[in-house]
């Protein structure tokens, strides 16, 4: 087991400094001012047990050898008591992160946490930190801290992270990070410390902490636009809003949109993130936002209503309706457009739809079943028990039916146990994720369906038989 040098070396800049009881004893409901963030706070009761806490998770990082440094997790707390002028401290170290790059080229993490017992020849125990309940949250387990960035000039120097932009990174986000996956990206990905460089953060974290997609980036391109596959004029724009992997995937799909800027931040402001490309083959951006405007003064939330939108198209197109006609195209009324097109797409539904629908329903019948807290999930077994569904909660299910039967998404039933026939909320699953939940008139997820829905996710939907 490797020891570093153990002791840690941290000093704090004036304006670190918090007050102490010598410098300033508040009142109850006096307005005290936070030395750090400036932040304004009213100084309240500790209350019955007369003590309260603070407590955060540091990492310094120190130079192992050329190909290897060690993250070292600090834990720090500060207990105040009105018995005591100044807070009880307490600083130690309980767990050791060694990140090297192997001769190979990969890089390699090798956790050692602090043990209490005394039944080992030492107290550093390889491995993470044993919790009873891993699924709740564990101060001690926790591996997430804020840096230490005094020391990483001459830590870095003569390492493989030697120009790894942590500093630049952390001083931005000003949060607690995970320093292993990060010092990977650097190391793994060419355009990583590029990327930081020149402001792009949220790109940065998505590759260094699993959210990226397979070919949004050139890397194989040094200049930032061709990085980032979008024109020169861009840049300055995305650097603006500091984007993600995400919002650079709906951007590159508006290529060669005169309106493409303002639709994004239109888009961004509004919290829609889907059904945009879908629509837009259909009219220009300035008119799809300006027809969704108008709509939204009158009911719903946004991206409800594209939804809706982008559903009355296809069924505009399934009905073979001209798409050139203004009145056609934009509706005065969509949710009445909308459900009249419903109506009459499903006097057009075929013999062979229904099969096709029946037998997309026994490829995955008893594959997605599952019950919780009153609550359990059931299929539809005919695309008109899917119309039913639409018409009892006044949502636009109804049209779904021809998507489903090609295998383009999956419409499920969440029901009250109490009461299995009685439509409650409809769930739509769209590339392995849930893409909607929808109750009465499109109202979203209550809490506790919410929270039903977490647990279905984890538990069922993205298990390997589900997948």
């Amino acid at each position: 087991m490797k020891q570093p040098e153990q002791k840690l070396h941290m000093v704090m800049d004036e304006s670190d400094t918090p007050y102490t009881p010598e410098e300033y004893t508040p009142t109850l409901e006096d307005k005290i001012t936070c030395p750090h963030c400036k932040r304004k706070l009213t100084v309240k009761s500790m209350g019955k047990m007369g003590r309260h806490y603070d407590r955060d998770t540091v990492q310094v990082i120190e130079r192992i050898s050329g190909a290897e440094v060690v993250a070292r997790i600090v834990k720090v707390y500060y207990n105040y008591d009105r018995d005591h002028l100044a807070p009880k401290e307490s600083i130690y170290e309980n767990a050791r992160i060694f990140v090297r790059r192997d001769p190979d080229g990969k890089v390699k993490a090798e956790p050692y946490y602090w043990s209490y017992g005394k039944d080992a020849l030492t107290h550093w125990v390889p491995g993470e930190r044993p919790v009873y309940f891993k699924y709740s949250y564990n101060f001690e387990t926790d591996t997430c801290g804020h840096v230490y960035c005094r020391n990483l000039p001459g830590a870095l120097a003569g390492t493989p992270w030697e120009y790894c932009p942590v500093a630049a990174f952390y001083e931005h986000f000003r949060e607690p990070m995970q320093m292993w996956p990060f010092l990977a990206a650097h190391l793994e990905h060419p355009r990583f410390e590029h990327l930081v460089k020149t402001g792009f953060f949220l790109l940065a974290s998505d590759l260094a902490y699993g959210r990226a997609r397979d070919g949004l980036l050139d890397e194989t391109q040094n200049r930032t636009h061709r990085i980032l596959r979008i024109a020169a004029e861009d840049v300055p724009f995305l650097r603006e809003l500091d984007v993600g992997m995400e919002t650079l995937q709906a951007f590159q799909g508006y290529a060669g949109l005169k309106d493409r800027q303002r639709l994004l931040r239109w888009q961004l402001e509004n919290r829609v993130s889907r059904d945009i490309p879908q629509i837009l083959a259909h009219m220009t951006a300035h008119k799809f936002m300006r027809y969704m405007n108008g709509q939204y003064v009158c009911r719903g939330h946004m991206q409800a209503i594209v939804s809706e939108f982008r559903d009355y198209l296809d069924m505009c197109v399934k009905l073979d309706y001209d798409l050139g006609n203004s009145f056609v195209l934009y509706p005065k009324d969509l949710e009445q457009a909308h459900d009249r097109a419903v109506r009459r797409l499903k006097l057009k539904a075929s013999a062979q739809l229904r099969r096709d629908f029946k037998a997309a329903m026994r490829a995955i019948s008893g594959h997605l079943d599952f019950e919780m807290d009153g609550m359990k999930l059931l299929l539809p077994a005919t695309p008109e028990e899917l119309a039913a569904e639409g018409n009892a909660l006044h949502h636009c299910v109804g049209g779904y039916a021809d998507r489903v039967a090609k295998h383009e998404c999956i419409i499920l039933f969440l029901r009250q146990c109490s009461d299995l026939t009685k439509s409650f909320f409809t769930i739509e699953v769209r590339g392995g994720k849930v893409v909607q939940v929808r109750g009465m008139q499109n109202c979203p997820a209550t809490p506790e369906v919410a929270a039903f829905m977490a647990r279905w996710e984890r538990q069922v939907l993205r298990a390997p038989a589900a997948a």
